[in-house]
């Protein structure tokens, strides 16, 4: 239905045209038909086939080559002459071939016999065909702003998926070089660990190619995501490295913009656990409560580590999480709080499941 009211291919400009003029023609055949009580149908169909010819003729010619040759070309002088002309000559034209057949039908008492060429019937022909053009003008510029709006709001979306796809592109793949290296090592060590390595390596992978791409995935796909990467880092640190994944609530029908706690956690080991050469730990939450999620990543933070180069970046890293919360939720459909002490780091956010504080569907 969008594309016979707004396509702008012949097939369906041309439908669409032919559709309304044959609506036209049949609605005031029946109200002329009812109106003057005539018993000839077929008659009174002829009379407002060949009038509505000349109206959509006016209409045409206005709409299409008037307008945008004239009016919007701040051209107003000429284009309201040649806009009474027109009407002038086609309602010229249209008394002598109809030999004033629509005013003879419609309102015999306007209709002077003695003669077709009459200035009277020019003039009252043109003022009615006037305001017919009008109501043309006002339903294809209507129609116009409807697509321009439609198109609009099309291109706004766009524009945001691509931000949030530009957003979510922007992934660190650190940890990847740091498995590759820890997979040779055991591979060389303990071959029979290798063959699950290699699989958690590739379900994270085959998530961020192929789940990233979503505007929204199932929570509990990104809770698996985070626990193969956990499992995968661990292989880094051994024994020294305490990671607790709590998990609260119900969270199977929730949904989240992929790679969200993901980036969280990536932060906490990147930022916290990589710099701390003693017994580091990170602590996650994933909850759920009254409608809402949410996520927390908290990391230890060694007394001996003062404010680097990496903290100006581990900003950047949130400013374009809040960037690309922005495009999906509105302004109150989400919360990024950050709690930094001398031990640890800490991020919650807060994400409000109900779809009017979503700007993506879900897809």
């Amino acid at each position: 239905m969008n594309k016979l009211f707004f396509d702008t291919g012949i097939l369906y400009r041309g439908s669409r045209h032919i559709l309304f003029f044959s609506f036209t023609v049949l609605c005031f055949t029946g109200i002329l038909f009812v109106q003057n009580g005539s018993n000839n149908l077929l008659h009174t169909f002829g009379v407002t086939f060949s009038n509505a010819i000349f109206f959509f003729s006016y209409a045409y010619i206005t709409i299409f080559l008037l307008i945008p040759e004239f009016l919007l070309k701040q051209k107003i002088g000429w284009f309201l002459l040649l806009f009474v002309l027109v009407g002038v000559g086609l309602s010229a034209l249209k008394l002598v071939v109809s030999d004033v057949i629509f005013y003879s039908t419609i309102s015999p008492e306007n209709v002077e016999r003695t003669g077709a060429m009459n200035l009277r019937f020019i003039v009252v022909n043109t003022k009615d065909m006037t305001f017919i053009v009008a109501l043309f003008c006002i339903a294809k510029y209507v129609k116009d702003y409807l697509f321009a709006e439609n198109m609009r709001k099309k291109l706004e979306r766009q524009n945001k998926e691509a931000q949030s796809k530009l957003l979510q592109s922007q992934f660190d793949p650190h940890f990847m070089f740091n498995t590759i290296n820890n997979l040779y090592a055991l591979s060389l060590l303990n071959p029979l660990k290798t063959n699950e390595v290699i699989k958690r390596m590739k379900t994270v992978l085959s998530y961020i190619i192929e789940e990233s791409q979503k505007s929204f995935v199932r929570l509990t796909d990104e809770v698996e995501l985070v626990e193969n990467y956990i499992l995968l880092e661990k292989l880094r640190y051994g024994k020294r490295l305490k990671v607790e994944l709590a998990k609260h609530g119900k969270l199977d029908e929730l949904i989240v913009p992929p790679m969200i706690l993901f980036l969280l956690v990536e932060n906490s080991f990147k930022h916290g656990s990589s710099l701390d050469a003693g017994t580091p730990w990170i602590k996650i939450e994933v909850k759920s409560e009254a409608g809402k999620i949410f996520l927390s990543a908290e990391n230890s933070k060694p007394k001996s580590i003062v404010k680097t180069d990496g903290d100006s970046e581990k900003r950047k890293r949130f400013k374009s999480l809040k960037e690309r919360l922005d495009i999906i939720y509105h302004p109150s459909g989400y919360k990024i709080k950050v709690e930094e002490k001398d031990t640890y780091f800490k991020v919650n956010v807060e994400l409000k499941q109900d779809i009017e504080y979503r700007q993506t569907t879900y897809r």
